[in-house]
């Protein structure tokens, strides 16, 4: 099964601190070494980005919704998910909640 990339962009309605980019680091994936989790310029803005093994780019994309809503969740904040990339060397596909 091929490995893609997946770049994730959630919004929370209010700017979460150290301690819930922490957390998320800690608790979002335990034992995925591969996953980041930061806040963007917008602070209101966290980015999280991993790779994951999907069977196509569709797949890859569903696997970045379910992060994001996991971030969502375990961030006790109301957000929504803004973007999700799949990528792999030759290819990517973004879904974007607003075109």
């Amino acid at each position: 099964m091929p490995t893609f990339t997946l770049s994730v962009s959630v919004r929370l309605d209010t700017p979460p601190g150290d301690d819930v980019v922490d957390a998320l680091r800690s608790t979002l994936r335990p034992g995925d070494d591969d996953l980041m989790v930061w806040r963007d310029a917008d602070p209101a803005v966290l980015r999280l980005s991993t790779d994951r093994p999907a069977a196509d780019l569709d797949g890859a994309v569903a696997l970045g919704l379910e992060l994001a809503d996991d971030a969502l969740a375990l961030s006790r904040r109301p957000g929504a998910v803004q973007e999700v990339v799949a990528m792999d060397d030759d290819r990517q596909l973004v879904w974007r909640a607003e075109p």
